[in-house]
């Protein structure tokens, strides 16, 4: 099995960091600037938008479907738009050759490329989110332009719980949303938004101010963080640059301001 991470896009956060994340102080900011200064930008808080292909025998996985077109709901509020379909095709593959789109949760950021017009983008792909997710979202603008068409082309597959899914185990980590689920496969776990910032993997009480339950989030990141540390697999998460393994280490030193993002294989 490989994982490959695709960058869909790179834009600096609307808010500012201690806004986004309360208990944030100089200890953080000195942290992140040496450890992960990728996520960096003159003071701001610069996020990178990953989606994931899982590839192997048991066929073509991607996990998170990006910021979406230009145009987009999330495009117009990043100001910025994705770039997945060259990813995608860069790596080979094409829209029916994915056979399942996992999504950890339904923001606009993670599902912006899961329809296009009225029609699944991937047509071949069963799209498979927690049953209490689309509960949560269900009617909500992101749901009607992003799900409703996956489901009535009948390619939604809800899940309760963990399940397996192609090699794949999805795990349950809700606290950012309410059906939140990572996605731990032999090279890495697939963490979505548990961790929003690098930061949360040193200091996972750090809150999001987002988050729709902090405590369980604050539960779900100590539970993910302890699964990398006891296999020895890292945590690729949505938004911090580089992956980071159990104890915060990054995989690799991401470089201050970087915006290019290439494609890496963990």
């Amino acid at each position: 099995m490989d994982v490959t991470v695709l960058c869909d896009a790179v834009a600096v956060f609307p808010e500012s960091v201690p806004d986004a994340l309360p208990g944030w102080g100089k200890e953080h900011a000195a942290w992140t600037a040496d450890v992960m200064p990728g996520n960096v930008s003159d003071g701001g808080w610069l996020l990178h938008f990953h989606s994931y292909l899982v590839t192997g025998d048991a066929g073509v996985v991607l996990v998170d479907a990006g910021v979406g077109p230009a145009g987009g709901e999330a495009a117009e509020w990043l100001g910025v738009a994705g770039r997945l379909p060259r990813l995608l095709e860069s790596a080979g593959v094409g829209v029916d050759d994915v056979d399942a789109v996992v999504l950890t949760h339904v923001h606009l950021d993670h599902v912006g490329w899961s329809a296009e017009g009225s029609a699944p983008r991937f047509p071949r792909a069963e799209y498979v989110v927690q049953r209490d997710e689309l509960e949560h979202v269900r009617g909500g603008v992101t749901y009607e332009r992003m799900i409703r068409p996956v489901a009535e082309a009948g390619q939604l597959r809800m899940v309760d719980g963990e399940v397996g899914l192609r090699g794949m185990r999805l795990v349950p980590t809700p606290g950012h949303t309410p059906g939140h689920q990572s996605v731990v496969t032999e090279r890495a776990v697939l963490g979505g938004d548990v961790l929003v910032h690098p930061a949360q993997a040193r200091w996972p009480e750090l809150i999001y101010v987002y988050e729709r339950d902090p405590a369980q989030a604050v539960t779900s990141r100590r539970e993910v963080l302890a699964l990398a540390a006891a296999s020895g697999i890292p945590i690729a998460a949505a938004h911090p640059h580089a992956a980071l393994d159990g104890h915060a280490n990054p995989l690799a030193t991401p470089t201050a301001g970087d915006t290019a993002c290439p494609p890496y294989t963990l």
